[in-house]
Order: structure tokens, then sequence, then C-alpha cells
């Protein structure tokens, strides 16, 4: 029988989690509850000040990306970008057009596309963002863009290259044509839900045990069956985008020394989800004879 790890602490406990700053295994009456995780009392009294509900955390990365895709959709309004040229189209991206994989997803297909991605971006960056950092929370979100953009690329060439399309149902559902234009941020979302769902998990905790994993879950569960069910809702970017997030999130260690190598793994398995992404758009278009 595996003996249960001691608590730091008090020695004659078992170890419930670890904290996330120190590390250090502890027993339930030693920890306190922290954006992600649990820190244990003596980092929580050694660590900066708790804000006050009216006090704004910063969040550089998370205003920008918001500002972002608000200030395009204002300039789509005026006819200065477009889906058209900016949009995910999996046969473009193998003829070159590799930064469509990344434009996509600043566009939005209209006001409720745009706030519903708008709000859910803006809190998971006010939820993660200060206590990864920075640089670990851009290698989050760029996780779930890249593999949102590898799943609407991925299904796009099964279509073509197996017999997918012309299974009933599951081709219908699936299947992504390779002129299919794809827009919006919900593959980074939907990146940062998993990355969030992937974090507690490394760290020992059940997510549907607190209230941030309980609320994620939910919305993990409810987006996915929309959308299976609605056909105007890209399988590949939200499935692709949770795939990515979770692999980001379980590859992060927990403490504040570990950041700077949370960033680079993060940010680097990003990349190498876009580079897989632009090798399949090129055989796409092979096969295509494009």
């Amino acid at each position: 029988m595996e003996t249960p790890v001691a608590c730091a602490r008090h020695p004659g406990r078992p170890a419930l989690t670890t904290c996330v700053r120190c590390e250090r295994h502890l027993c339930g009456d030693d920890l306190i509850a922290a954006p992600v995780g649990y820190q244990c009392v003596d980092c929580a009294r050694a660590g900066p000040e708790v804000r006050r509900l009216t006090d704004r955390p910063t969040l550089p990365l998370t205003q920008t990306l918001v500002l972002t895709i608000i200030g395009i959709a204002l300039l789509g309004m005026t006819g200065a970008v477009g889906a058209r040229e900016f949009g995910l189209v999996p046969l473009l991206v193998g003829r070159g057009e590799w930064w469509r994989l990344i434009t996509s997803a600043f566009l939005h297909g209209g006001l409720l596309h745009l706030a519903f991605n708008g709000i859910l971006l803006w809190r998971f960056g006010e939820h993660l963002e200060p206590s990864v950092g920075t640089p670990t929370f851009a290698g989050l979100a760029a996780s779930g863009m890249a593999g949102g953009g590898l799943g609407v690329v991925g299904l796009t060439w099964l279509g073509v290259a197996t017999p997918i399309d012309r299974i009933p149902l599951v081709g219908w559902v699936l299947a992504s044509g390779p002129l299919t234009i794809t827009v919006g941020a919900s593959g980074m979302v939907f990146g940062l839900m998993g990355a969030v769902l992937a974090m507690q998990r490394r760290r020992g905790i059940d997510p549907w045990s607190t209230a941030i994993g309980s609320t994620v879950g939910a919305l993990v569960v409810l987006n996915l069956v929309l959308t299976f069910a609605l056909p105007s809702i890209s399988v590949g970017g939200h499935v692709g985008g949770l795939l990515g997030g979770l692999v980001a999130g379980a590859l992060v260690s927990t403490g504040h020394r570990a950041r700077r190598r949370n960033a680079v793994v993060t940010l680097s398995l990003a990349a190498g989800l876009l580079l897989v992404a632009v090798v399949a758009a090129d055989d796409l278009a092979r096969r295509l004879g494009a």
C-alpha cells in the first residue's frame, strides 16, 4: 500500500495538494484558495496584498486582445478589413497565405459573436493572466488559437483525404469545405477554458469542486453541445482550440520560479500547432491540385 505524502507543516497529516508558489505538500488546514489552485498560509502572508473588489488587476494582454477584436470589428464596418481577405480558408492557407490562421481569430461574424467571445476572453484573462503571468497567458491563448486553426484545417483535410464526407451525419457534422471561411476568437476562448481545467487537474484539484472549475466545465459542455448541434458553428475550431488549451495547461508547472519555462513551453506548443496546420493545408492544396 502506497504511503500518502505528509503535510510539510503538519507531518502527522496527509497532504491534500501542493502550494502553487512554494510547491510544498500541504493539508487542507494550511491551504488558501488562489486564482488558480491553492497557496499555503506562509506564501499567502508573504504575497502581495489582496485586492479589493474595486481594485483593477493589471491585464495588459487581455486588454490588448479585447480592444483589438473590438477595433477590428469597427474597421470591418467601414470595409477596411473583411473575412474574405483575412478569414481562415484552408485551401488559401495551403497556397501560402499562412497568416490567415492568426488573423481569422480577430474577426467575427456579427455583434453577438463578438460580444460572446469578448466577454469570455476578458473573464478568463482576468482569472489567468495575473496568476500565470502575461507571457504564459500569451502562450495559453496562442495555443488555443493555433489548436483551433489546426482543427479547422485538419477536418478539411480529412474530408478530402478520407471518405468521411460520405458517412451519413458524420460528414455533415464534422467536415469543412476547402473554401469555407472561418472567423472568430472561439478557438482562443476554448483554449483558455481547457487550460483552466488542465491546470487544476495537474495540481490534484477536481475542477468540479471549485467555483471556477465547475463554471468552466459547464461552459465547455454547453458549448460543445451547441457546436455539434448547430451547423453554422466550427467543430474543428472549437474542439481544436479546447484540445490545444488542455495540452498547454497540462504543461504549465506550478510556482513563480517556473514562469519563464511555462512561457517558453506554451509559446513553443502554439508555434508547433501552427506549423502542423500549415503542413496539413499544403498537403490539402496538393491533393486538390491547387
